[in-house]
């Protein structure tokens, strides 16, 4: 609404300036061309001549409704708003005996060797008010399916996540009070700082090792959380980070991986994630999950298949409904330009499976505003009272190229991995790719 006396003011300079610039116009002819134009009415040009300004401004106080009016204005309109990524990559890998050996997922396995599309991703996103928003992501990695992995070999669950054509996410969030948010679909749980980290700006060509075996990932769910403003440490180069010193969030979902729509084994997990930022340099976190997972062969995740007739299931020991399983994530980040420095542990135990664990410490620093140097340590045990090849000891090395930030980046790490146990195998990897965002 405007102000009384903007009005005051502009009924004097439009007159004085009027007049003078056009003598034959006289003051009262330009009056009444104010009231015809509804700038003024000739009760205000009364009341302003005899000096009564307090009951002009009485009049000009917005009513009620008039309040609500403006509020109302003032909301988000809907919007809708498209972004897409390419990754294109080349991989190299050794050709030692690589059966029996820890694989990261279905890209670094020797049948895939050479040029590839690592990540493909679509979303739609936006505001439907000022209180609710949505976001839909789509992904096309890879093969378009998985037929061609052997259902026998460890990881296969793990595997075919990586490829395919698949819905990534679908959910919206409603900002219920300033300090919590809805969220509700199909999206990351909040476990792994790591793994909620955004994807086009990994300081790696790949997660740490731990987090993509162990990690809880995309579920359908709910979560009550904190609000998130940016990133949550300086990993990602030149984002911004959230500046709040907490963040919490706490989930209920049906634990059986993302694109199952409906909850096939009536278990839930559970999870709560906790992260404290005691000053601009350092955030820890903690983070707790409990996770049943099911009997059926299409749920499980961890182990080897069996070939039953023309189809292949998973051993079920003692007949066990469910596997009881409880997980624990610890994280550490340090930002000291041009240092970034990020620390996570992973642990997890269930009643029908030994424990595992992992921990992957990686760092970066900035040479330039465009050039950084990348390095990464990961250790995973799969099972803590069998030692073999699969317990694995990786150092990664390489370097990001911002060309045009992170919307044109290329990317190259160099694996060598070693075998914490037994002969060591030929399975060192090369990994670069060129990613595009738009």
């Amino acid at each position: 609404m405007k102000k009384w006396y903007s009005v005051v003011f502009f009924v004097f300079f439009l007159f004085g300036g009027v007049v003078n610039s056009f003598a034959e116009l006289t003051a009262d002819e330009l009056l009444q061309v104010l009231i015809k134009k509804g700038i003024v009415t000739e009760d205000d040009i009364v009341k302003i001549k005899e000096g009564r300004i307090k009951e002009i401004e009485e009049e000009w106080k917005p009513s009620p409704h008039e309040k609500e009016f403006v509020v109302k204005s003032a909301r988000k309109p809907m919007s809708v708003n498209f972004k897409g990524r390419v990754q294109a990559r080349y991989t190299h890998i050794e050709n030692g005996d690589l059966d029996e050996v820890t694989h990261q997922n279905a890209f670094d396995d020797s049948e895939f060797d050479g040029f590839s599309m690592r990540r493909v991703r679509l979303r739609w996103y936006g505001d439907v008010t000022d209180r609710w928003k949505y976001h839909v992501q789509l992904s096309v990695d890879g093969d378009h399916n998985a037929d061609k992995l052997d259902p026998a070999t460890p990881d296969y669950e793990l595997k075919k996540q990586d490829i395919g054509v698949k819905l990534q996410d679908a959910y919206f969030v409603y900002k219920a009070h300033p300090f919590v948010n809805v969220r509700v679909g199909q999206f990351k749980s909040r476990f792994s700082p790591s793994y909620t980290t955004a994807g086009p700006k990994l300081p790696l060509c790949e997660r740490p090792l731990v987090v993509d075996k162990l990690a809880r990932k995309r579920e359908i769910g709910i979560s009550l959380e904190s609000p998130r403003n940016g990133q949550w440490d300086g990993r990602a180069h030149g984002a911004k980070i959230n500046g709040s010193p907490f963040f919490y969030a706490i989930g209920l979902y049906n634990g059986n991986a993302f694109n199952h729509m409906r909850n096939d084994n009536e278990n839930f997990m559970v999870s709560g994630m906790f992260l404290w930022r005691p000053s601009p340099h350092f955030i820890l976190g903690t983070s707790y999950a409990y996770d049943q997972t099911g009997y059926d062969y299409e749920t499980t995740v961890l182990g080897k298949a069996r070939e039953v007739g023309d189809h292949y299931e998973y051993p079920i020991d003692h007949h066990k409904v469910a596997n009881n399983m409880q997980l624990w994530d610890f994280s550490f980040a340090f930002d000291w330009k041009p240092i970034h420095l990020q620390f996570e542990y992973i642990t997890q135990n269930g009643d029908e499976s030994k424990r595992q664990y992992g921990y992957g410490i990686q760092t970066q620093i900035d040479l330039t505003d465009n050039f950084q140097l990348t390095a990464r340590y990961d250790e995973f045990n799969p099972n803590v009272d069998v030692d073999n090849a699969l317990d694995s000891r990786w150092y990664t090395v390489g370097y990001n190229w911002f060309i045009h930030g992170q919307d044109i980046k290329w990317q190259l790490n160099y694996s060598f991995r070693e075998e914490m146990h037994g002969e060591n195998i030929d399975n060192d990897i090369l990994v670069t790719h060129f990613q595009v965002l738009f």
